[in-house]
């Protein structure tokens, strides 16, 4: 089933921004995110019964291309289903992603924890929980399915599966340390060509392996948040 690599995070505080957070996994994949906000919508965007988020991804070099935009879309809708926005009617959130290594599904997830972290940094948005996404891999042999988790080379796999889990309570009470978790969002990518098709056990399986691996990036996280200046008297926001 393989291991999550080393996870690193860091609050840069960036100068103009609410929140911002580095997240990467292992020592070549990065990505930096940060947040403004709640500021007033633009009256074309706003909405009378809660707040507007827009996200910009910026890949490595270059300019934004269709898959970032594809992919900010998909980062809207993670961020609407952790946040609270009915609080904030008629303003607007400005999420920033900033790409600091090539390409890659991992990239991807990193993206998508960096923006938890800068979200939970800010401190400026009520949210029901905290998102943190993995990378599994699948690997085929004759009949014989693997789930590897946060494959380090993506291209020994078949495919990748990028998994964004919603770790929060959404009503009663948890037992232990760690909320119960959701998906809220799952992509995949082939290296061969053939298109990925999982059928309900495997899915249940591949599911499984990420939400080990996403448990342990939530616990990260919470460790990483008591030496953050922005967000030691706000913890208790990672379990709520």
């Amino acid at each position: 089933m393989g291991s999550l690599r080393s996870v690193r995070i860091s609050f840069d505080s960036l100068a103009g921004v609410d929140g911002s957070a580095r997240f990467a996994f292992g020592g070549a994949c990065s990505a930096l995110a940060s947040v403004s906000g709640p500021i007033a919508a633009r009256p074309a965007s706003e909405l009378p019964a809660r707040g507007t988020v827009e996200v910009h991804l910026r890949p490595l070099s270059s300019v934004p291309g269709t898959t970032e935009k594809l992919l900010g879309s998909a980062f809207k809708g993670i961020i609407e289903s952790a946040c609270l926005l009915g609080q904030h009617p008629r303003t607007l959130t400005q999420v920033v992603v900033q790409a600091l290594s090539q390409s890659s599904s991992a990239l991807v997830a990193a993206e998508i924890n960096a923006c938890s972290l800068a979200l939970v940094n800010a401190g400026s948005i009520p949210m029901r929980g905290v998102v943190c996404a993995v990378v599994v891999g699948l690997k085929l042999d004759g009949n014989q399915t693997q789930f590897i988790l946060d494959p380090e080379d993506e291209k020994v796999v078949d495919g990748t599966f990028c998994f964004a889990l919603l770790f929060g309570i959404t009503s009663g009470s948890f037992q232990g340390k760690i909320p119960p978790s959701e998906v809220v969002w799952m992509s995949s990518r082939t290296y061969n060509g053939i298109p990925i098709s999982l059928d309900t056990h495997k899915l249940k399986l591949a599911t499984e392996v990420a939400r080990k691996g996403a448990t342990e990036v939530w616990l990260r996280m919470r460790e990483s948040l008591s030496g953050s200046p922005s967000t030691t008297d706000r913890e208790e926001q990672m379990e709520v």
